[in-house]
């Protein structure tokens, strides 16, 4: 029966834990699976018991010496359920199995050996009053904080409890054979001490490569000759134990947390002047040690200072070293859990320039750990205040990292917030930072908006001013720009604004510079004649004459006998003389020199002066003409010749109804005419003009204002604004 189907099958039984399909581990006595409690979600580790007629003595005996035992260094155990024979648990905190799969990582750091090996011998040291027999690999464990720890009490006992010593090794024997194990001692005193011998052994890989300080006391532990008391006392009196910081700083930290703050900070130095004498101590630590007892210890001391220490000069001198160690440690591990990416939000925040820096040296490998949302909410609004920092070094490392945050950040913050900050640095006093500024803009400049050829518009203008820069190495940088961006222009914008970029470059006064432009000219020109071949084949049927403007119109202009004959061809005289355009419309406004003329005669113009004008009068006669292209530009003059007749003199007739065009452009001197005023001739050959003497007038009646009384109304029909008036 399948772990799955067995628990389908138990009836009224509610398994206070959920459990992995498959096994992390199993023997003939276990099986091992990982899993969470259902109230609270801890994980958890089950050990479910593999119960037969001959491991049922085996299994009661663990169960029962799981319920009493509450040793540190033995597995702790939450709950036990052994009530059901065909399901007998002991659910204990989360453990993992010791690795010896992956065991020639482990020894490539001896001193992480070392504290293991220092970790079961404090555990054993507590149960010397106890004979376990089961020492071995399948009895070592690592807990969540990288602690080694024994699990396996199935041959456990008191020493004083064993009334026949006899029979315990028959039973030890049995147990033996049934996991394929050798056995050799018979000495029930020595039991543990030969197990752990061989152990050590093992986990070392060979006696060479145990310490030398160590070889002769592993030798007498294996052979019997010395208890794990003594070993350990010896142990700990060796150059290899008390050169070993690991050991030191794991006693340290354990119990960190009932530490008062100044002890803190003693354990926090020695853990920096461990890590900085050998990084490498830290590398090849187990996970556990480091996910779950360093990184979270030094986080927490961070925090602290951060808080408690109100950011002072002292605290920031402690905060620095310890950022680097945890940053180092988790980039490497490629551990983030949520605290510890709250803690690095926090840290950006902080307004001293080193720690600002240490974060952006790490922000690659960070990055990869922090989806969008956390990047452009939390990291980018306080990452691009360094573009604008006083410090150049800060302004440079925030300028090459640009690229890593701009895939994570918005369209509103990529096209507006940080464009604005790169026009800034492209101007910046310091060369390095203006050649970054054109290469981060190329490293972008896929990502760029291109509605409305934004993106275009930036490129050429960001290039543009760097192809200006006084120093070469800005302006060598924005021709490789144009190099990698060639793709991005599309054939029209190359024709109206890349090559008029690139072109100030042929000129530069560095050869250098001349050189790489005449070739990236060249370089898009081509991609314009290869545009045109394709335009040139598709409208392959279209042809264009050519045109030799030297001689353009000569041929026209060599005789203008034709052209007269064709102008006179046009012109088409009308025999029948239209209406005197003076009696058409007697309210028709006349120009302002008759309205003066009668303003200053009250009485009005004598009979023979109305009959000499009568006659004078001319009239006009249609000339149908051709409209040519300029008809609609000139109508407003034509207009004021179309009310007189300059070609006969007779006298108008009077027509029934008459309708005149009213004069669009009448002058600022223009009053109505009374009803029945003869309308002046303003022909200079024709006009018989009135004079008026000066006694005529009466002295003691005022002239009028014109100027005052007449309502002045212009009707333009131009509504379009003329553009010179308003620049000239």
């Amino acid at each position: 029966m399948s772990f799955i189907n067995l628990f389908k099958s138990l009836s009224n039984f509610q398994f206070p834990f959920t459990l992995e399909d498959k096994p992390v581990s199993e023997t003939t006595l276990w099986q091992v699976f990982n899993g969470l409690r259902k109230s609270d979600s801890v994980p958890v580790t089950v050990f479910k018991a593999n119960r037969s007629q001959q491991t049922e003595a085996l299994i009661t005996n663990a169960i029962h010496k799981a319920k009493i035992l509450k040793i540190p260094g033995l597995c702790r155990v939450l709950e036990t359920f052994d009530s059901d024979p065909q399901s007998t648990f002991i659910v204990t905190e989360r453990v993992t199995p010791f690795p010896w799969d992956d065991i020639a990582t482990l020894q490539r750091n001896k001193e992480a050996l070392e504290l293991g090996i220092s970790q079961l011998l404090t555990t054993l040291t507590f149960l010397n009053a106890f004979v376990l027999g089961t020492i071995g690999k399948d009895s070592i464990f690592i807990d969540s904080k990288g602690q080694w720890l024994l699990f396996g009490l199935e041959m456990c006992s008191k020493v004083t409890d064993i009334s026949n010593p006899e029979r315990y090794l028959d039973s030890l024997h049995d147990y033996n054979r049934l996991l394929g194990l050798s056995s050799s001692c018979n000495n029930l005193n020595k039991i543990d001490a030969m197990s752990l011998g061989s152990l050590i052994t093992t986990i070392f890989g060979t006696t060479a490569k145990i310490p030398k300080d160590w070889q002769s006391p592993v030798q007498s532990l294996a052979s019997g000759r010395t208890s794990i008391e003594n070993f350990m006392n010896k142990l700990q009196l060796t150059d290899t134990w008390l050169s070993n910081p690991l050991i030191t700083i794991y006693q340290q930290l354990k119990e960190l947390h009932i530490k008062e703050p100044q002890e803190k900070l003693a354990v926090m130095t020695n853990l920096q002047t461990s890590f900085f004498e050998n990084k490498d101590l830290y590398h090849n630590l187990s996970a556990q040690f480091v996910e779950g007892l360093v990184i979270p210890e030094i986080a927490n001391v961070i925090k602290w200072l951060m808080t408690s220490q109100n950011n002072s000069t002292s605290a920031v001198s402690r905060i620095i070293p310890l950022l680097a160690i945890y940053l180092d440690l988790s980039t490497e591990r490629q551990y983030f859990p949520e605290n510890s990416k709250q803690l690095i939000y926090d840290c950006f925040g902080l307004p001293d320039r080193q720690i600002r820096f240490l974060l952006l040296i790490y922000l690659p490998k960070i990055s990869k750990h922090l989806n969008k949302g956390e990047i452009s909410t939390k990291i980018y609004p306080r990452f691009i205040q360094g573009m604008a920092d006083a410090d150049a070094t800060l302004r440079l490392q925030t300028l090459k990292r640009v690229p890593i945050v701009v895939p994570f950040i918005t369209e509103r913050q990529l096209n507006n917030e940080l464009l604005r900050f790169l026009a800034k640095t492209q101007v910046d006093a310091e060369v390095e930072i203006r050649t970054w500024t054109v290469i981060i803009i190329t490293r972008i400049s896929t990502l760029l908006s291109t509605s409305s050829g934004n993106r275009s518009n930036i490129l050429a203008t960001a290039f543009t001013k760097s192809l200006k820069d006084p120093v070469t190495k800005p302006r060598l940088a924005a021709l490789y720009g144009l190099a990698k961006s060639i793709d991005l222009f599309d054939v029209a914008t190359i024709a109206n604004k890349i090559l008029t970029v690139i072109a100030p470059g042929l000129l530069d006064k560095d050869p250098l510079v001349r050189s790489k432009a005449k070739g990236l000219f060249e370089k898009y020109l081509n991609k314009l004649e290869d545009e045109a071949k394709a335009i040139q084949s598709a409208n392959s049927g279209s042809h264009s004459e050519d045109i030799n403007f030297d001689q353009y119109g000569e041929e026209e202009t060599s005789d203008d006998t034709e052209l007269v004959n064709q102008f006179m061809a046009t012109l088409m005289l009308s025999s029948t003389p239209e209406p005197d355009l003076l009696t058409k419309n007697n309210t028709v406004e006349d120009n302002g020199w008759d309205t003066q003329d009668q303003d200053l005669d009250d009485g009005g113009l004598d009979t023979a002066s109305e009959k000499i004008n009568q006659q004078n009068a001319f009239k006009s006669t249609p000339v149908p003409i051709e409209k040519s292209w300029n008809d609609e530009l000139n109508e407003e003059l034509d207009d004021g010749w179309d009310d007189q007749s300059f070609w006969e003199e007779s006298q108008p007739k009077e027509p029934p109804k008459p309708v005149i065009k009213t004069v669009k452009k009448t002058s600022i001197l223009a009053t109505k005419r009374p009803t029945g005023a003869i309308r002046s001739s303003r022909s200079s050959s024709t006009n018989t003009k009135v004079g008026f003497p000066a006694a005529s007038v009466p002295k003691n009646k005022p002239v009028k204002n014109i100027f005052k009384e007449t309502e002045v109304i212009v009707n333009d029909e131009d509504t379009v604004d003329d553009s010179w008036d308003g620049e000239w």
